[in-house]
């Protein structure tokens, strides 16, 4: 039975022992007091079920699930499945937030019930293990700025990217039940993906940044930010998923159907100039000069396309176009 009051924090963690004390942390620290921890342990093969272990036993609203590593996506999917509460905060296990997040959330979710979604801002530190080390946080800015919106509004402004990292949200657990599981064959911008088919069944997303609501991300060198051929091949596998689904939605002419096909214009221009750079670079060259001049036809910057390509062409001719796995 779903809890009216309870936000439940799904806390993913694939050997990050060493940080996850500072995510739950946090949540005990919480203004907020009807929250509930979900420890989803994706086969880890460090410590973490120890150290999750001696929270577990101090406090019962924090649970601990083991199962065989699938993947971040699974990991969330098993957390939102077991919640209970009809608030959902996702939390990485090296990430933490404020401590009157959740109330300060909660409040405008309780008292705007057509809104789906709310986030905030987001700082980013560096790690360091020397605990002596100041935390310097700096705010950190997505491409597309923040906006409240929903609709073919949202859909457009977020079409080319997030607006928010994936700790800044809390959602309604109906709106995760809604838009459906995280896509398990995703190992990159599974969570844009996700976020968007809420988008695309007209949800509305606030931003409000009062002082309290701030997401922290730590960043260490085993960030997937830092990975950009994995980064660039599943922004387009993500993308070409988005617009098989818009493609449905627009020949149904359900739901939003009838004012999606501007925003699936512009979805399927930066699919060709995301193809071109990818392939410039990693890849099959004549699939980089076909997307190249499919852009040319179909995108808003021109120019801005025949820089790029020249650019990762010269990359990849120094020879900067080492894969990552």
């Amino acid at each position: 039975m779903i809890n009216a009051n309870l936000v439940s924090v799904v806390i993913p963690s694939y050997n990050y022992s060493a940080y996850i004390s500072d995510a739950i942390n946090s949540i005990k620290a919480q203004t907020y007091p009807h929250w509930e921890i979900i420890v989803v342990d994706d086969g880890s093969k460090d410590n973490t079920a120890e150290v999750v272990a001696r929270y577990t036993a101090q406090d019962n609203r924090i649970k601990y699930h083991y199962q065989q590593n699938q993947g971040l996506s699974a990991a969330r999917n098993t957390g939102i499945s077991l919640a209970q509460g009809a608030y959902i905060q996702l939390l990485d296990a090296d990430d933490y937030i404020s401590k009157r997040k959740l109330e300060i959330q909660v409040g405008l979710l309780e008292q705007q019930p057509d809104v789906a979604l709310v986030y905030a801002d987001t700082y980013i530190y560096t790690h360091s293990d020397d605990l002596t080390v100041p935390r310097n946080f700096r705010q950190f800015h997505l491409t597309m700025p923040p906006i409240s919106a929903q609709g073919v509004n949202l859909a457009m402004h977020m079409a080319l990217d997030n607006i928010f990292l994936v700790g800044s949200p809390l959602f309604r657990r109906s709106m995760a039940v809604a838009a459906g599981p995280f896509d398990k064959t995703l190992f990159s911008l599974e969570d844009w993906h996700f976020w968007y088919r809420a988008v695309l069944q007209n949800q509305k997303f606030v931003y409000d940044n009062r002082e309290g609501t701030e997401f922290y991300v730590r960043t260490h060198g085993n960030n997937m930010t830092g990975n950009r051929y994995k980064m660039w091949k599943y922004k387009i596998q993500a993308r070409q998923a988005l617009i098989l689904l818009m493609e449905g939605v627009v020949q149904s002419g359900a739901g939003m159907g009838p004012v999606l096909r501007p925003v699936l214009a512009r979805q399927k221009a930066y699919l060709y100039e995301e193809q071109a750079r990818y392939n410039l670079l990693y890849e099959n060259l004549g699939a980089g000069i076909v997307n190249h001049f499919r852009y040319l036809v179909h995108g808003d910057k021109p120019l801005r396309i025949w820089y790029d390509s020249a650019y990762w062409l010269k990359e990849r001719l120094l020879g900067r176009n080492r894969k990552t796995a």
